[in-house]
């Protein structure tokens, strides 16, 4: 099982916004595809998957989250 985290886009920069969910709840994703993508007032920008496995969201899209929060688990 692997954690996926809210990044740190920059420096500066303490939380961002999941505006979009790129695979869906339950589903199989790759190591490498594009999982979600995020949005600050500095850069918006897709995720990849840290793993391959089957995705689970702990978040809602549309939600603004800290840098490190958990946003999913793929097993």
């Amino acid at each position: 099982m692997t954690e996926v985290r809210m990044p740190k886009p920059g420096d500066a920069i303490t939380e961002a916004e999941i505006t979009e969910f790129l695979v869906a709840d339950g589903a199989s994703v790759a190591e490498g595809d594009p999982l979600y993508s995020i949005a600050t007032d500095k850069v918006e920008m897709d995720i990849e998957a840290p793993a391959s496995g089957v995705v689970s969201w702990k978040v809602e899209a549309g939600g603004t989250y800290d840098v490190g929060a958990l946003i999913a688990v793929i097993a």
